[in-house]
């Protein structure tokens, strides 16, 4: 039987994976036009490691560890103090955010080559492309600025039981990147700098339309923002003293990225873009279930922990992660299977060619799919340490994985090239994932291992078997892959076949989170 609070993790999950299904397909659709506008040539590549460097601080300094930090202080002053302190708490770290993004972006925009430099060091022989890098990060840097206090507002609100908006949020910058693309069609003329310089100017924007879009319901739920900039406040402190080992967790595996992007560099042109490409589209379903599941159980388990109750934080995190797994190993299995027709489907068009451009894409996608679950379960046990006020032990996992991950890159990439970086990544998160368990075992005691070992067996030996079935059906409908809709009819009926399959043997077997997830579908689609 699953608790009310499993529930409540669920039904607010699916909320947030609704919002995020939009945001993706809309993301997804951005990709598609940038594709088809820049495909691989060195236009794309500036743009993505222009884009990549703001992308890098937002981990840092918006949701990935500020949230971490913000949501549980936030949940502890609003369950023990009231609403009148949590707000005062919400105004004072809104007013040091600020302050601190406003330095950052400035020193950024100053030193914007030398950054440029340390992503781009393959690139010291193409002057052209180096420049236009510099001249884009320049531009997209106050990025930062909007989506981290967008990042936070969004923490707020799902401390108050809203998930909705917030996980909508991202789509706007979807929306005016594909409106920025929409531009750039109209107008029709050759691709050059001003086209890549229009779709980095739909980035700030969209940036911006994301705190703005949250801001009615902020002053709804009571947040009247007003500057109020106090760095000596016990909450803003405690942020601070949590955030720390956080940002430092970030940054080290943010080294992952910059390994990964300067060793792309000395590969084939378009290496970046394959990459970045490759690995947008293996991190989707991370996006819609994975980071649906531990955003809505972060503040269920900042509550449990605040109320020193070990028992429900033990049960609520046993199911996040068998949630998690039943969702991302079955995707991971079908990416692999379908890499190249989802490619081909995607961003086959343009710029973007069959014979060179959808290879180097889907190899990566291939291979970094294999680490979607350890990806998602990372994310669960590190937002239930986070949820204890604990950042130290993920900061330590993470500083051994990037190692490993680092030493992978160096030795593969010799020997397999562009897809043996994204190898490097999928097996150094799988050690990670491992070492985390194995941490917050030590720290908790029993994490109910039994019958998460039982849920995993059940969903890989279901998922293998549709994975089986994907691959058969694909193959026969690939003559049809001549257009747009044969692509659509191959991908479509082919997952429709696997989610068939992996439904119906999830029921044979008595898959528990299988049951439970269609039931929850059921629940959703019910017009009562």
């Amino acid at each position: 039987m699953q608790t009310g609070s499993n529930e409540k993790i669920a039904r607010s999950a699916s909320r947030i994976g609704g919002a995020t299904i939009i945001s993706r397909v809309l993301g997804l659709a951005r990709d598609g036009v940038f594709a088809a506008i820049f495909g691989t040539t060195f236009f794309a590549d500036a743009f993505n490691i222009a884009f990549l460097i703001p992308n890098f601080l937002r981990r840092v300094l918006g949701e990935g560890t500020l949230n971490a930090s913000y949501v549980p202080v936030y949940t502890h002053y609003l369950r023990r103090e009231g609403e009148e302190r949590a707000a005062d708490v919400a105004a004072k770290v809104f007013s040091v955010l600020m302050v601190v993004l406003g330095l950052v972006v400035l020193l950024g925009i100053l030193f914007a080559g030398p950054i440029v430099g340390l992503y781009a060091f393959g690139w010291k022989d193409s002057p052209e492309t180096v420049s236009l890098t510099v001249r884009l990060t320049r531009i997209l840097f106050p990025y930062i600025f909007f989506v981290a206090l967008a990042a936070l507002a969004g923490g707020t609100l799902n401390s108050r039981g809203y998930f909705g908006l917030p996980a909508l949020a991202p789509a706007f910058l979807n929306i005016s990147l594909i409106v920025s693309a929409g531009i750039i069609i109209w107008r029709g003329a050759e691709l050059g700098e001003w086209a890549v310089t229009l779709f980095s100017i739909g980035a700030l924007v969209g940036g911006l339309l994301q705190i703005a879009i949250q801001v009615p319901l902020l002053r709804k739920t009571g947040h009247r923002f007003r500057f109020d900039l106090d760095f000596k406040d016990p909450a803003v402190k405690w942020v601070g003293r949590l955030m720390l080992p956080g940002m430092l967790a970030f940054t080290v595996t943010q080294v992952n990225i910059l390994v990964d992007t300067l060793l792309a560099t000395t590969l084939a042109e378009g290496s970046v873009t394959a990459l970045r490409l490759g690995n947008r589209i293996a991190i989707q379903p991370l996006g819609i279930f994975g980071v649906a599941i531990t955003t809505a159980a972060l503040p269920a388990l900042s509550a449990h922990a605040a109320r020193e109750d070990k028992t429900k934080l033990i049960e609520d995190f046993s199911f996040s992660l068998r949630l998690i797994l039943a969702l991302l190993i079955p995707s991971a299995i079908g990416l692999m299977v379908l890499a190249t027709p989802v490619v081909r489907l995607l961003f086959e068009r343009g710029q973007f060619t069959a014979a060179r451009s959808t290879p180097m894409t889907a190899s990566a996608l291939f291979y970094y799919a294999m680490g979607l679950f350890a990806y998602g379960g990372t994310k669960a046990v590190v937002q239930a340490f986070y949820s204890m006020k604990d950042t130290v032990t993920p900061m330590k996992i993470a500083i051994l994985t990037v190692g490993l991950n680092i030493a992978l890159d160096v030795i593969l990439v010799r020997h397999l090239g562009l897809i043996g970086l994204a190898l490097a990544t999928a097996v150094s998160a799988v050690a990670g994932f491992t070492m985390l368990c194995l941490m917050l075992k030590r720290r908790l005691g029993d994490i109910r291992s039994g019958e998460i070992w039982g849920a995993v067996a059940k969903v890989l030996l279901v998922s293998l078997l549709m994975g089986a079935v994907i691959y058969l059906v694909s193959a026969r409908l690939d003559p049809l892959a001549t257009n747009i809709l044969g692509k659509l009819a191959q991908v479509g009926i082919s997952i429709a076949a696997g989610v068939g399959v992996f439904l119906g043997l999830g029921f044979l077997l008595k898959a528990r989170e299988i049951i439970f997830l269609w039931r929850m579908l059921m629940k959703r689609s019910d017009p009562k």
